[in-house]
């Protein structure tokens, strides 16, 4: 199996939860709910997904790197998704900690919100990516 065919399917999970789990903590933020086991369990599901985009991404690089060495939105996005694991992860402990410290929710969300907007960022130049220079391959 061609180990870069892998990459896209997983990344799509690392977009899609993180943005549902937006949509929710904003809807939650909205009603006055105080996060539950689905926030919690959505959140750590994006935690895991990001980490998973990033390891596919890496398994994927080393096939396409001679191909891409020379396309800058490459690099970029190289070092913003290896920069997203450990974002995720800083999120993941603010989740766990949320619920000690009532302060740490604002945290949250302002964090993820980033978070999001960087994914779909990251998610724009994947795209780009593919579609200019190896989808012709």
């Amino acid at each position: 199996m061609n180990l870069i065919k892998v990459h896209p399917p997983v990344v799509h999970f690392a977009i899609a939860l993180p943005f549902a789990l937006l949509v929710i903590d904003l809807y939650y933020r909205f009603r006055k709910i105080q996060p539950d086991g689905l926030h919690a369990l959505i959140t750590y599901l994006s935690v895991l997904a990001v980490v998973g985009g990033t390891v596919s991404g890496v398994i994927a690089h080393e096939p396409i790197e001679d191909i891409l060495h020379n396309v800058p939105s490459f690099k970029i996005h190289e070092y913003l998704g290896l920069s997203l694991t450990p974002l995720f992860l800083a999120l993941g402990v603010v989740r766990f900690l949320m619920d000690k410290k009532l302060v740490l929710r604002n945290v949250f969300t302002v964090l993820l919100v980033l978070l999001v907007i960087l994914l779909f960022y990251q998610g724009s130049l994947g795209g780009r990516i593919v579609y200019e220079h190896l989808i012709k391959l």
